[in-house]
């Protein structure tokens, strides 16, 4: 039920007006692009959403932000996929906190309410109100290419605890949040980001698995939910259409059977899994008729604005009844009322990266490194010994991350604390060449190998590595999985930890905790 405001203000609002506050839409730069003016002062754009390209650091966020807002009759929602782990868009100084599955990894579902009140915080202080997040698919297929570490866990029980309490760390910091990927795209073998995956469950399955966590937090008040680019066989009404595209997913499952009254956001309409098939513009209609309250396109300016005229042609004529156009507004409105926005409240000062915010998301880094074997006892060896140090140039595999290059913390650290270090960086699908080289290094290596893992487990040229590893260190070498931690129970590993993401702040724990000679409290979330 919406409040008498909300009504009031949908009443005084053109068909335009109305067609703004159901489109979400990126630019590109750091300060307020000519396009994105042109968005909100001509087609009343009432979202917008901010990647790494906008981003560099607090002053510039904050003054962003406060330049976009001039320019909206009604303040806009600004958007972000603020994760954690591989997917963190707003990096130091702010305080950077470690994924779903190494917060699961901790045991404690209050690091999860510790790190969504801390993300919002420092979100309202440079004027970002919306978290793009939690995710919460349920893992359970390992070979899973865009979800993995994303995800808290492969139980569904387990993930609704922990993201329950991260949205209501955000809601605490007024900072609304979008649980996603609607209905669940855990047991999917491909990236939506590229090409659409298929999900064939079963009807019952969904139930009992995926949706599970959906259904609890539409119970709890999740603000959004973001379907997914993915062809469910035993929901979407037609062979290859979408979720994010399917009437059945979105309004008959989501709105009629889930109750579910907050906004339905799309993901990008500008990834593969739509694009392939459709333009982002067409795919925007065809969504809205199918039950979507807001239309993300994050890119191309032209397919911005063609679906805005699309829009307005669509209920000058009556294609969109005025009814649907004014239910996704009321849900937008509402959910900008929750969060303070309509009282004007645009920016909530706060301290980014302040002691005590890094001293939180230490202590779950810490918490969540997790010994899964150690058959050689290594770990209490590696001070003494020499170290041979194999790690990616690049770490991120898929299009949501964002990348980090340069020396690896863990090499750093051992340096610093004067352990003989060797180090060979390898591609993110370790070469021939590079595996050779690696060969021959350690036919005459005396001590220990850790080797820093991105997927191993689903990438041939890794497995490959790690198999001329145990030919010729079997006993000595460490895995260490940057990324998943179905790495640490492959076929012939003997010694391995997971620390579920790349972060610096991940690696500095690791190495640091071995060296100190700390015990590992973390247990694994996955079953695999």
């Amino acid at each position: 039920m919406a409040s008498e405001r909300v009504e009031n203000l949908i009443k005084s609002m053109s068909n335009e007006e109305k067609i703004g506050q159901v489109m979400i839409c990126g630019f590109d730069g750091t300060r307020p692009s000519d396009q994105i003016k042109i968005l909100i002062r001509d087609y009343h754009l009432g979202n917008v959403v901010l990647f790494r390209r906008n981003i560099e650091g607090p002053y510039q966020i904050k003054k962003l932000t406060t330049e976009l807002q001039q320019l909206s009759k009604i303040p806009l929602t600004m958007a972000v996929d603020q994760e954690g782990g591989i997917v963190t868009r707003l990096t130091d100084p702010f305080t950077i906190f470690p994924g779903n599955m190494a917060t699961a990894a901790t045991g404690d579902p209050h690091n999860a309410y510790l790190t969504g009140l801390t993300m919002a915080k420092e979100m309202r202080a440079v004027g970002l109100n919306w978290n793009l997040a939690p995710v919460v698919d349920v893992n359970d297929l390992p070979e899973n290419p865009g979800i993995g570490v994303r995800s808290y866990s492969d139980d569904p029980k387990v993930v609704t605890r922990y993201a329950s309490e991260f949205v209501m760390g955000l809601h605490e910091g007024q900072v609304a949040g979008c649980a996603k990927h609607f209905p669940g795209k855990g047991h999917s073998a491909k990236d939506a980001h590229l090409e659409m995956p298929v999900v064939d469950r079963t009807m019952d399955d969904l139930m009992k698995i995926d949706l599970f966590p959906f259904h609890e937090l539409v119970r709890d008040g999740i603000d959004a939910i973001m379907p997914t680019h993915v062809y469910y066989t035993a929901l979407c009404e037609s062979e290859n259409l979408p979720a994010t595209l399917s009437h059945s997913v979105m309004s008959d499952l989501l709105k009629e059977e889930m109750n579910f009254d907050g906004v339905i956001v799309t993901d990008d309409l500008e990834m593969g899994g739509i694009t392939n098939n459709l333009k982002g513009s067409d795919a925007a209609w065809r969504s809205f008729l199918a039950g979507a309250d807001m239309l993300m396109i994050c890119h191309t300016f032209d397919e911005q604005v063609k679906a805005f005229t699309t829009l307005i042609q669509m209920v000058k004529f009556g294609e969109i009844p005025i009814e649907r156009l004014n239910d996704a507004v009321r849900h937008v409105l509402t959910m900008k009322e929750k969060i303070g926005l309509l009282d004007g409240k645009l920016i909530i000062d706060s301290e980014i990266g302040s002691k005590e915010n890094l001293e939180i998301s230490k202590e779950i880094v810490k918490q969540s490194v997790t010994l899964v074997r150690n058959e050689d006892d290594l770990l209490e060896k590696i001070k003494d010994s020499k170290v041979f140090l194999i790690f990616p140039k690049d770490v991120a595999l898929v299009k949501v991350e964002e990348n980090q290059e340069g020396i690896s913390e863990i090499e750093r650290i051992l340096n610093e604390r004067k352990i003989p270090v060797e180090s060979f960086y390898v591609s993110s699908k370790p070469t021939e060449a590079e595996i050779d080289e690696i060969s021959k290094k350690l036919n005459t290596f005396d001590g220990i190998v850790l080797v820093c893992t991105l997927n191993a487990h689903m990438i041939p040229e890794w497995k490959k590595l790690l198999h001329v590893l145990k030919v010729i260190k079997p006993f000595e070498t460490l895995l260490v999985a940057l990324r998943n931690p179905y790495d640490c129970k492959m076929n012939g590993v003997r010694n391995s930890i997971a620390l579920y993401n790349y972060s610096k702040a991940s690696q500095s724990a690791f190495i640091t905790m071995v060296i100190d000679g700390e015990k590992f409290m973390g247990k694994l979330p996955v079953r695999s």
